[in-house]
């Protein structure tokens, strides 16, 4: 994870419940931003509570304020199926953020490097929520999308 996307994250002064799916530590974590934050990943590791497939989270409908994904969808074999779960733990009114990279990004495996993403595409996976915005930073090659999930 970059400085870039710490900085975005703490920008947002999010609050409340936070889950974080894709959290092992490689090169960065946000878990400082957050007082009640839960990190789930595949694998046990540094900055992990939870191991856990993100395409079937143990958790019950609505309970998070806050569902983070960063630099994790491409690594993600069926990364629709998991933004079905992020949605589906989310708390209506709570947001759901997601970076991942885009065209241009340089492939790399933590463990496997699957897909590229675009403004657009993140757009279409976010469909029902509300206020979703979706841009890429070019210079980063990096893809950020903020949504609400409907009250």
């Amino acid at each position: 994870m970059t400085t870039d996307v710490i900085n975005f994250i703490e920008g947002l002064g999010l609050h409340g419940a936070t889950l974080d799916v894709g959290s092992f530590d490689v090169n960065g974590s946000v878990r400082h931003l957050f007082d009640d934050y839960i990190g789930l990943d595949m694998r046990a590791g540094k900055n992990v509570d939870v191991v856990a497939n993100a395409a079937h989270l143990p958790f019950t409908d609505s309970v998070f304020d806050n569902v983070l994904c960063l630099e994790m969808l491409e690594h993600d074999a069926t990364f629709w199926v998991t933004v079905q779960e992020l949605k589906r733990v989310l708390k209506p009114g709570g947001v759901l953020v997601v970076t991942t990279p885009s065209i241009g990004f340089p492939h790399h495996e933590y463990p496997h490097d699957y897909w590229r993403f675009t403004a657009d595409a993140l757009l279409s996976l976010l469909q029902g929520m509300e206020d979703a915005h979706a841009w890429v930073i070019e210079g980063e090659n990096r893809a950020y999308a903020i949504c609400r999930k409907p009250l």
